[in-house]
């Protein structure tokens, strides 16, 4: 593992979301907490795309090398480390498994420059998937195409 990997994977482990991000100062009662809840979901539908992830977590796309200047284990290390620092944000990444190293490395840094919702109380899941093989990010590797060619 190249050494610029490890720095790396310690910038990431700092980016997780602070345990303390939605501590809030006073004690709310349970038909406030309901009312957050709804409004999150509202917002939900209506986020600024504006704000991009790097403006939360600190990372900038521009840290990362390009995939092919590292070795498998580095891609697959600084993936993995990505995907549970996105889930720290309450992100959930789903890649497909046969998805190459370079390809799912280049994916998770992309998306520090996406803007996503943060949310308290639910999850925002970036699967990628429309569907519909056709545009799709994954290309050849889209998990629909199994079902596309079957009809």
């Amino acid at each position: 593992m190249h050494a610029y990997t490890q720095f790396l994977l310690e910038d990431i482990n700092n980016a997780h979301r602070p345990l303390d991000y939605f501590q809030r100062k006073k004690k709310i009662s349970n038909r406030e907490e309901l009312k957050n809840k709804l409004e999150e979901s509202e917002n939900f539908l209506n986020y600024p795309e504006s704000i991009v992830f790097k403006d939360y977590c600190g990372l900038k796309p521009e840290d990362f090398p390009p995939g092919e200047n590292l070795e498998k284990d580095d891609l697959n290390a600084l993936t993995k480390a990505m995907v549970k620092m996105y889930e720290s944000w309450n992100i959930l990444v789903d890649l497909p498994d046969n998805l190459p190293a370079e390809f799912a490395y280049r994916l998770v840094i992309s998306l520090l420059d996406r803007g996503m919702p943060i949310m308290q109380y639910g999850f925002f899941g970036m699967d990628y998937c429309t569907g519909n093989p056709e545009g799709c990010e994954f290309k050849e590797y889209c998990t629909c195409l199994k079902y596309w060619e079957e009809k």
